[in-house]
């Protein structure tokens, strides 16, 4: 069994902490914070001192409702406090929630993206140095004159990876990020049809060896002997995030389209029972990995032929957290080393 992943879902600050120790005592590669009710970096700065080993990502921080020089600090300072174990997973969020939610303009979200990460690197490269940097684009115009980090970074180089769902952030990845982040619903075949090929495109543009460049994605695993259980935990998570139009293309492919529509029109409505009810056996045999101990390792290792990093994710919305508890414990049972 390869190097595997876990996404981090807990209750509280401490149960995450102890979530992330109990994957490292198990031999897991790496722990992966979200964003969305919590922060990624405040979660992942919660456990640097409960573990030692494990690599620390978030999966992930969105990129365009902080400034490049906040995500830079915060990084770095992270990074530091773990002693070189983050890895910055980056992400552009979804256009609604960005002007909804955060108040801020989308832009061109590859454009948007790709300036960010070049910013963010020249910071930290130079931001300690004692020239100022300078960079002009169309979302940012950025001068540090006057501005010196009095200390050298531990790591001037932390790995970026970033997250995508749609072909032409896909290829972004490949052109100008260190890793591919891929989301809950890319699905093995999505992955393979899709993901595999625009990573290459991206790749090919830039100019860059495969050998250099890590590809992660996110998968929904369920492992129980309660299979009709599992799957309707399964399905729930599914639910929610056939409600976000970002992640359409997968449901397309899959054929999908008026399953997802159904599930919009119930979430609207406030419905979770029709939500999760209108989500299909072929979508959580699409989108899931759902069954006992070898049925779910052995479907794992199926993504391993595109996939460098598959992170595991317990089945977690709309259920309560004991549930969650026992798919995570199930999970580093089944995976663990």
């Amino acid at each position: 069994m390869g190097n595997i992943g876990l996404i981090l879902d807990a209750e509280s600050i401490s149960d995450i902490a102890h979530l992330a120790r109990e994957a490292e005592d198990a031999g897991f590669d790496s722990v992966w914070a979200t964003e969305l009710y919590r922060t990624s970096f405040q979660q992942l700065s919660s456990i640097v001192h409960a573990t030692n080993r494990v690599k620390l990502g978030t999966a992930v921080a969105l990129a365009f409702v902080r400034s490049p020089l906040i995500t830079t600090l915060t990084a770095l300072d992270l990074d530091e406090s773990s002693n070189g174990r983050l890895i910055l997973g980056l992400g552009t969020g979804a256009k609604r929630t960005n002007e909804m939610w955060h108040g801020i303009t989308h832009g061109k979200p590859v454009s948007r993206i790709k300036e960010c990460v070049e910013v963010i690197r020249l910071l930290m490269k130079g931001s300690h140095l004692d020239q100022p940097i300078s960079y002009s684009g169309d979302y940012y115009n950025i001068n540090t004159r006057g501005y010196h980090r009095p200390f050298k970074p531990l790591r001037s180089d932390i790995p970026i990876y970033l997250a995508g769902v749609g072909r032409y952030m896909i290829q972004a990845a490949g052109r100008f990020a260190d890793g591919y982040l891929g989301h809950v619903v890319c699905s093995l075949r999505y992955i393979e049809d899709v993901v595999s090929k625009s990573i290459k495109a991206g790749l090919e543009n830039s100019g860059r060896n495969r050998e250099h460049f890590k590809t992660a994605s996110i998968i929904t695993c369920a492992v129980s002997g309660n299979r009709k259980e599992a799957r309707e935990a399964a399905k729930a998570t599914i639910a929610f995030y056939a409600t976000v139009r970002t992640y359409e293309p997968p449901f397309k492919m899959h054929g999908f389209e008026k399953e997802a529509g159904k599930i919009r029109e119930a979430f609207f409505n406030r419905d979770v029972k029709s939500m999760i009810e209108n989500v299909t056996d072929d979508m959580v045999d699409s989108f899931a990995v759902v069954g006992d101990a070898d049925e779910c390792r052995k479907k794992i290792e199926e993504y391993r032929e595109f996939v460098d990093l598959p992170i595991l994710s317990a089945p977690h919305y709309f259920l309560d957290f004991e549930e969650v508890k026992k798919y995570q414990k199930a999970i580093l049972e089944t995976f663990g080393k």
